[in-house]
C-alpha cells in the first residue's frame, strides 16, 4: 500500500472517531481507542518521519480532552515512551516534562520512574551521558524503593554502560554488580547477560583480561538460557578474540574470527559484524607474519563498510590496511591509509582510533613526529579532561542519591520514635505534670543556690587570673629591663671604650708623619673594625630576640598528634628543628600540611591497625621534607586503588607545586613523604636589620 494512502486513511478513521466523541457517545473507551490507534500508526514503517511527527502530535492533542486521572496518566506514559524515538526531540522533551508532572500530581510512582526512564533511554540514544545516568538513577531509586528488583536491575545495568561510556570504570562495575546481586534470585538471563558483559568490556578497557575471558563466559552462559540469535553468539565470539589480541594469544585469535566467518549467515544477517570480523582477522594474521590473503580481506571489510557508509568501521579497515603496508615495509602506502584512518576517525569521532593513529604516524613520519606528538597530548587532555568532567558529575549524582536515602531512612526512623514517644507521653504525661510541680520550688531553690556559688568563684577566679597577669607583667618588664642593662653595660664598657681609645690616638697622630705613623694609624681603623663588628653582632642578638615567635604551628601538630595519642592509644613520634622558625612559612603551605598530616593519621587509625605513627620534618636546601608513616599492616601499591584520602592528598601537594611519594607492603607499614618548595615570608623590618 502506498504511504501516502496509508495515512490518509489512517487519519479518515481518526476523524470519523473524533465524530463519535463530538456525539458524546462512550467518549473516553472512543478516545482511548482512538489515541492508541494514533500511537501504534506511529510506529509503523509506511509512513514517513514528518507523518510520524504529525500522528504524536494529534494524539497529544485528544490526550487534552480526558481529565486529570489514571486514564490520562497511562495514555500520556504510552506515548512518553513511544515518542523517545521521534524524531522530533522538543515535542518528547514536552511529553515526557508533562507525564512527569501529572505523574507527581497523581502521586504515581510507576509512571513516574517509566517517564525517568524513557528520558535516559531518550539522553542515551543521543549521547548526552550524564543526563541519561541521572534519568536512570531517578528511576531506579522509585523501583527499589517498590521492592521491583528487576527494573532496579535494568536501570542499574543502564547506569553502568553509561558510566563505562566515560571510562568511570569504578563506578560502572559497582553498578554492573549491583544490578548482578538484584537479578541473579529471580533468573533473569537476558539481563544478567547484558551486565555480565558489561563487566567484561571494563575489565577488557583495563586490560585485565583474564578477567575478561571469565565475564564473556559467564555472559556466554546466561545468553544460552535466552531466546539468542546467532548474531549475539557471534559478538561474544568477536569480543573474545579481541581479548585474545590483547594478550597476544593470535592463534587463539585467529581461530575465533575463522570460527565465526565460516557461519554463512553472518554475511547476510549482520555485515557491520562481518566486516569487522574480517578486519580483526587480517589484523590477527599480520601480527603472526602470516599476509596469506590479508589483502582480500581488509579489500572486502572496506567494500561492506563503505556499503553500509560505516565511517568508523572504514577507520579501522584502513588502519589495518597501514599496518599491513608497515609489515611490506611499504611506508609511504603505510601513511597513505593511517591518513585516510585519521581522516575518518576525526569524522566520526572515534577518538581512540584517532590516538592510535597519531601515534602511529608519529613513528613512520620522523620530520611531523613532533606535530603528531603534539596532537596526541591534545586531543589525550581534552578527552581525560571531558571524562573528568562526567565522572565528576556522576559523582555527584550518586552522592545525591545516597543523600536521599539517608534522610529517607532518617525520617523513617524519626516518624517511628516520634510515634513511640506519643504513646509514651500520652501515657505518663499526667504523672510528669504532678511529679514537676511538686518538685518544682525545691529545683528553683537549689538554681539560685548555685548561682550565687558560681558567681563567688567566678570572682575568685577572676582575682587569680588578674594577679597572674601582674606578675607575668612584671616579669616580662624585669626581663626588659636585664637585657637593657646588659647592652648599655657593653656599649659603655666596650663600644665606647674602644672608639675612646681609636679616638685618642687618631688625635695624636695627626700632628705627626711617616711610616711609623701610617702604621699606627692602620692599628687603629682596625680597633674602628672591631667596634663595628661588635655592634653588628650586638644588632643581631637584638634582632633574634625581636622576631622570636611562638611555635604555634608545631604546637598545632604536636596537639593533633596528642590527641590521637589519648583516643585510640597510638604512640606518636614529632621530630623537629627547634631551631627552625616554622611559624614563618606562608599560611597556605602551614594549612594544607597540617590537612595531610591530619589526613594521614585518620587512615593509619582507621586501616592500618599500627601501635605506633611518627612526623619528622626535616630542611633541605630549598624544601621542607615531611616523613609521616605508621608500623600497621601496610598494602600493595601495585593493587591497591587510591581512595578519597589519597586523591586529597594529590590535590593539596599539587596546589604547593610539591611532590610526593608512598613507600608500602603488606605488614610492613606505611610512609608517606612529601616534598614542598620553602617559601618564607619575613617582614621588611626584619630584612633590613639582617643586612645591616
Amino acid at each position: 500500500m502506498n504511504k501516502s494512502l496509508f495515512y490518509v486513511l489512517a487519519l479518515l478513521i481518526s476523524n470519523l472517531l473524533q465524530s463519535q466523541v463530538n456525539d458524546g457517545s462512550n467518549k473516553n473507551t472512543t478516545l482511548r481507542f482512538q489515541i492508541d490507534s494514533l500511537i501504534k500508526l506511529s510506529t509503523s514503517n509506511q509512513i514517513s518521519s514528518e507523518q510520524k511527527i504529525e500522528t504524536f502530535k494529534q494524539a497529544h492533542r485528544l490526550l487534552n480532552d480526558l481529565k486529570q486521572d489514571s486514564l490520562k496518566i497511562k495514555l500520556l506514559s504510552n506515548l512518553s515512551y513511544y515518542s523517545s524515538s521521534s524524531p522530533d526531540r522538543n515535542f518528547f522533551k514536552e511529553i515526557n516534562l508533562e507525564t512527569i508532572r501529572l505523574s507527581k500530581d497523581l502521586n504515581d510512582s510507576t509512571a513516574l520512574a517509566n517517564a525517568f526512564w524513557d528520558r535516559g533511554y531518550f539522553y542515551a540514544k543521543n549521547s548526552v551521558k550524564d543526563s541519561a545516568y541521572q534519568s536512570y538513577s531517578e528511576a531506579q531509586k522509585i523501583f527499589e524503593a517498590q521492592g521491583n528488583s528487576f527494573l532496579s536491575g535494568r536501570m542499574l545495568n543502564n547506569m553502568a554502560i553509561q558510566q563505562l561510556e566515560v571510562k568511570d570504570y569504578v563506578g560502572s562495575e559497582a553498578s554492573a554488580i549491583a544490578a548482578i546481586e538484584r537479578l541473579k534470585p529471580l533468573n533473569k538471563s537476558k539481563e544478567l547477560y547484558s551486565s555480565y558483559n558489561t563487566l567484561a568490556i571494563i575489565s577488557q578497557d583495563l586490560e585485565e583480561y583474564q578477567q575478561a575471558i571469565e565475564y564473556y563466559d559467564e555472559a556466554l552462559f546466561y545468553l544460552k538460557k535466552t531466546d539468542y540469535s546467532e548474531q549475539d553468539i557471534l559478538q561474544n565470539m568477536n569480543n573474545r578474540g579481541m581479548v585474545y589480541q590483547g594478550l597476544e594469544e593470535y592463534e587463539k585469535a585467529m581461530a575465533i574470527f575463522n570460527e565465526s566467518l565460516s557461519n554463512k549467515n553472518l554475511a547476510n544477517n549482520d555485515k557491520e559484524l562481518y566486516a569487522k570480523t574480517l578486519s580483526n582477522l587480517a589484523y590477527t594474521k599480520i601480527q603472526l607474519n602470516d599476509t596469506t590473503g590479508v589483502k582480500k580481506l581488509i579489500e572486502k571489510s572496506i567494500q561492506i563498510n563503505d556499503s553500509l557508509q560505516d565511517i568508523r568501521g572504514l577507520a579501522f579497515s584502513f588502519f589495518t590496511e597501514a599496518q599491513y603496508h608497515l609489515y611490506l615495509k611499504d611506508t609511504t602506502e603505510a601513511v597513505v591509509n593511517a591518513k585516510k584512518t585519521m581522516r575518518l576517525a576525526k569524522e566520526s569521532s572515534s577518538n581512540e582510533r584517532l590516538l592510535e593513529t597519531y601515534t602511529f604516524l608519529a613513528r613512520l613520519e620522523d620530520e611531523n613526529a613532533s606535530q603528531y606528538a603534539q596532537k596526541y597530548i591534545a586531543l589525550n587532555d581534552s578527552i581525560v579532561k571531558e571524562e573528568r568532567k562526567a565522572r565528576n558529575k556522576f559523582a555527584r549524582i550518586r552522592f545525591e542519591t545516597d543523600e536521599f536515602i539517608a534522610e529517607n531512612e532518617q525520617l523513617e526512623e524519626e516518624a517511628v520514635v516520634l510515634a513511640r514517644q506519643k504513646q509514651m507521653w500520652a501515657g505518663i504525661a499526667l504523672g510528669f505534670f504532678l511529679l514537676g510541680l511538686s518538685v518544682y520550688i525545691i529545683i528553683n531553690q537549689r538554681a539560685k543556690n548555685q548561682k550565687l556559688i558560681f558567681t563567688q568563684q567566678q570572682h575568685a577566679n577572676n582575682q587569680e587570673v588578674f594577679n597572674l597577669m601582674l606578675t607575668q607583667k612584671q616579669k616580662v618588664d624585669e626581663v626588659k629591663r636585664m637585657e637593657q642593662k646588659r647592652i648599655s653595660e657593653e656599649l659603655h664598657d666596650g663600644v665606647l671604650g674602644k672608639m675612646l681609645g681609636a679616638r685618642m690616638v687618631l688625635t695624636g697622630l695627626n700632628k705627626k708623619t711617616g711610616d711609623e705613623v701610617i702604621e699606627a694609624r692602620m692599628e687603629a681603623i682596625k680597633a674602628l673594625k672591631n667596634v663595628e663588628e661588635e655592634v653588628r653582632s650586638i644588632s643581631h642578638e637584638l634582632s633574634h630576640t625581636a622576631y622570636q615567635k611562638i611555635n604555634n604551628f608545631v604546637n598545632s601538630i604536636d596537639t593533633l598528634l596528642s590527641s590521637a595519642k589519648d583516643n585510640v592509644n597510638i604512640s606518636t613520634t614529632f621530630n623537629y628543628d627547634e631551631d627552625e622558625d616554622y611559624d614563618a612559612l606562608k599560611g597556605e603551605i602551614k594549612i594544607n600540611v597540617y590537612r595531610m598530616i591530619q589526613e594521614t593519621l585518620q587512615n593509619a587509625i582507621k586501616h592500618s591497625g599500627c601501635n605506633n605513627f611518627f612526623v619528622n620534618f626535616e630542611r633541605s636546601e630549598e624544601y621542607l621534607i615531611v616523613q609521616m608513616g605508621d608500623d600497621g599492616k601496610g598494602f600493595n601499591l601495585d593493587k591497591e586503588r587510591k581512595g578519597i584520602g589519597m586523591r586529597n592528598i594529590s590535590s593539596r601537594i599539587e596546589k604547593l607545586n610539591g611532590k610526593w611519594f608512598v613507600d608500602s607492603a603488606p605488614d610492613q607499614g606505611t610512609t608517606l613523604t612529601l616534598e614542598i618548595p620553602l617559601y618564607f615570608v619575613e617582614s621588611n623590618t626584619k630584612n633590613e636589620i639582617q643586612n645591616v
